[in-house]
């Protein structure tokens, strides 16, 4: 198991060259880049292949591997033509995240529009990861799914997946803190396990969600990817990201 650094919130003033001096001075294992945030590292379609190439070097001369590129995709519309544009785009994150040397990016279902009805946009959804994956296929890059917004719920995240039906989809778990309400977490985590890919955590010390157990589930589970920290922003950012680094690499050994 492994542990990156989502680049949202608590590292997004960072730059590249930071986040590297971040990376060898903590017990962090790699970088997910928040892509279309405006954040300082910028890693963004916008660059250039050269710039591509330079920032795919200037990791791997770091060792610093990039775990994911989050991307703001999302596929609930209902309107084709908006949906395509969405699509589009996150063929074009598959492009960047191979040139800079990623092996996966994250998109949205997102929620149900009001008024619509909710197997379409599921259906939708799966439509849409399918035909970014077959893109992507190529590239060597997964397209995974978030469990966020209304798509939280493992039923409807699950089911695009399996609509879907692609080697190259998965499922980013997000460790939302409204599921410990419906009970214990594995009613969300066992019905989805084969199928997780990346997962985002967020405020460690915050009560609430049961990051020990998740972490042993996942552990038992075979699952040995990446965790992102999605944390709160600090004013003391790489002292929180050293701590809880520490504490991940405690609740792993635990597990």
């Amino acid at each position: 198991m492994k542990l990156s650094l989502l680049t949202f919130n608590l590292g997004k003033t960072f730059t590249l060259d930071e986040l590297i001096g971040i990376f060898h001075r903590t017990e962090i294992d790699g970088i997910e880049f928040r892509a279309e945030a405006d954040h300082q590292h910028g890693i963004e379609l916008e660059r250039t292949p050269e710039e591509r190439a330079a920032i795919k070097d200037k990791c791997e001369a770091a060792g610093l591997p990039i775990a994911c590129i989050a991307t703001g995709c999302r596929f609930e519309f209902l309107d084709d033509a908006e949906r395509q544009e969405q699509i589009d785009r996150a063929k074009q994150y598959t492009d960047l995240a191979a040139d800079v040397g990623c092996p996966r990016i994250r998109v949205f279902g997102n929620v149900f529009p009001e008024g619509s009805d909710k197997d379409v946009v599921i259906e939708n959804v799966g439509h849409a990861l399918r035909e970014i994956a077959e893109h992507a296929a190529a590239r060597g890059v997964d397209v995974n799914l978030e469990m966020h917004g209304h798509f939280s719920w493992w039923e409807y995240c699950l089911r695009s997946v399996e609509i879907a039906d692609h080697r190259r989809v998965g499922i980013v778990y997000n460790c939302n803190y409204e599921e410990p309400e419906y009970g214990p977490i594995c009613g969300f985590v066992d019905p989805v396990v084969e199928r997780i890919r990346h997962v985002h955590m967020h405020d460690l010390e915050r009560p609430g969600w049961p990051y020990p157990a998740f972490i042993s589930m996942l552990k038992r589970s075979g699952y040995a990817g990446w965790f992102s920290l999605e944390c709160s922003p600090s004013e003391d950012a790489e002292r929180i990201i050293a701590i809880y680094a520490k504490y991940f690499k405690m609740m792993v050994e635990a597990g």
